[in-house]
């Protein structure tokens, strides 16, 4: 007898041997115990979580000659020849090759007949997402109000696809993933009715390869036996499925975080001379950064579906990344999967994502880089010492000087070495300390001063919105507190905008010669003209 691939040969052939559709399959259940059967079901979900294999079963479950039954019995002729795909009432449908409207006018003549046998013509239509604009259309009528004796039941991976009218007139029911667990203790179940002996850590990672699907859990699980029909262990599973280890995620994981990229390109060059598949590698090492986010956010280790290694690996890496980092990494990676999965070169394009990746856990956020004095790098892992000086203004031009008091202003005297400077710097270096984002806005002011009771700072026009935003009454409130505390009595802070005073004209000299002008001599050059006397006009 011809070899049968484990995803065929242990497909569900009822309702109790599905897995992790618990919630579906009551529904379909008692639907078939309460008579309420509707005319058009369309079931949903990710590939291989059994979205034909439960239209199948609910279809032997309606015409079994021993039902309807809330379980198919698999032993009349019926339900036998439905597991074979024979049964001339009910039909299995491949949208992608049946999307023609044509094609759904030649269904339409066949539903008017009365079924040859069985109770229910019953049409499957697998992948439905595939049909046409047009033969939606054809379909509309028939799934609205079809013959009393015809069932619609459609799959779809796509549920985006499906126009909202054909929504609107069927029952949906969406298919989950299945759990890494509960796929693992179904690998377990098969490996022990085909006498094969498998680690528990070889089924659980053939498990989160399959990413919820057990149809493809169950091909790699074919393949890993074509490779050790013997037993099953991890080694063999990472041999023949290209797996990369947590050690060579965690070294690239510490090496990102240091900005360490020669040794980051060392990590990729030894991965590609083992054979990995850089596809399968990078998505693997999203899943570990995944992983370490949740670790670091403070999530509990039981769903994290890590092995031991792993945990281990990723708590020692726990330090070396905040919350923001990881989610801007993680960003960086997620935004270049799609280049590395479609890339000919996924070798390079995986280092270049890496190489980017690298860059972010060194940069600052921008009220930290403001408060650093504008540097957009980490130094060093502590904060930046507050500098002594951070907000002395920058020298005025001649009209601001023109604008600005005099002696009495005290921030004048501090500047020449009086005592004012230090409760100022104080008053600053505070909030620069507890308020960020309003200590940039106040160092763009162009003078500061105090004023009796009063710190008062002064804007150009061109700063006027750092005003605005100092002033409002949900910001000043703190930088008034703060005054207070630091000057020791009641103080106010207030914002002012003021233009500088013009710059006065340099004095024309007398007698000096309209004909001398630079601009009118620019014109006579460019326009050859020649600078005579204006003429007076004559009264008329």
């Amino acid at each position: 007898m011809a070899y049968q691939a484990l995803a065929r040969k242990w497909r569900p052939q009822a309702f109790r041997d599905i897995i992790g559709q618990q919630a579906v399959v009551r529904t379909l259940q008692n639907a078939i115990e309460q008579n309420r059967i509707h005319h058009a079901w369309l079931f949903c979900g990710v590939r291989g979580v059994g979205k034909t294999t439960t239209a199948r079963i609910f279809a032997k479950a309606l015409n079994c000659q021993n039902g309807p039954a809330k379980e198919p019995c698999n032993e009349c002729t019926i339900c036998r020849e439905i597991t074979e795909g024979i049964d001339l009432d009910v039909r299995e449908i491949d949208a992608a090759t049946y999307s023609k409207a044509e094609d759904v006018r030649d269904l339409r003549e066949l539903m008017q007949f009365q079924p040859a046998r069985d109770r229910r013509r019953i049409f499957i239509i697998d992948e439905v997402h595939s049909l046409s604009g047009q033969a939606w259309n054809a379909l509309l009528k028939q799934i609205e109000e079809p013959p009393p004796h015809v069932i619609f039941m459609m799959a779809t991976t796509e549920m985006h696809k499906i126009p909202a009218t054909i929504l609107s007139r069927v029952q949906q029911l969406a298919l989950r993933k299945i759990t890494l667990d509960e796929v693992a203790a179904r690998l377990g179940e098969i490996c022990r009715a085909e006498g094969m002996e498998a680690e528990t850590e070889a089924l659980s990672m053939i498990a989160r390869r399959g990413e919820g699907s057990v149809r493809d859990s169950l091909s790699l699980l074919d393949q890993v036996i074509a490779f050790s029909p013997g037993a099953l262990t991890l080694s063999d599973v990472g041999s023949i499925l290209g797996l990369a280890d947590s050690r060579l995620f965690s070294q690239l994981a510490a090496a990102i975080a240091s900005g360490d990229s020669p040794r980051i390109l060392s990590l990729v060059d030894e991965a590609s001379a083992s054979g990995r598949d850089f596809k399968l590698l990078y998505r693997d090492l999203l899943g570990y950064f995944r992983n370490l986010m949740l670790l670091v956010s403070g999530a509990d280790s039981s769903i994290l579906k890590a092995d031991p290694d792993e945990l281990v690996s990723l708590e020692e890496l726990r330090s070396e990344f905040s919350a923001n980092d990881l989610l801007r990494v993680i960003n960086i990676l997620l935004r270049d999967e799609e280049t590395v999965v479609r890339s000919e070169s996924q070798r390079l394009a995986v280092e270049i994502a890496l190489l980017k990746a690298a860059t972010f856990p060194r940069l600052l956020a921008v009220e930290d880089a403001l408060a650093a004095g504008g540097s957009l790098q980490r130094t060093s892992a502590q904060p930046p010492a507050p500098r002594p000086n951070a907000y002395v203004a920058r020298a005025a031009t001649p009209g601001e000087r023109a604008g600005a008091e005099d002696d009495d202003n005290e921030l004048q005297r501090a500047a020449r070495g009086g005592a004012g400077v230090a409760p100022l710097d104080r008053f600053l270096e505070r909030v620069e300390a507890h308020r960020r984002i309003a200590a940039s806005y106040l160092r763009k002011a162009r003078s500061s001063a105090v004023k009796d009771d009063a710190i008062v700072f002064e804007f150009a026009p061109d700063d006027s919105y750092a005003a605005d935003y100092l002033a409002d009454a949900e910001n000043l409130a703190p930088l008034e507190a703060i005054a207070t505390e630091v000057l020791g009595r009641k103080m106010a802070v207030r914002t002012d905008v003021k233009s500088p005073a013009p710059a006065p004209e340099p004095p024309v000299k007398q007698g000096a010669s309209r004909r001398d002008d630079p601009v009118i001599q620019a014109f006579a050059k460019h326009l050859g003209g020649e600078v005579v006397r204006p003429r007076k006009k004559s009264k008329e």
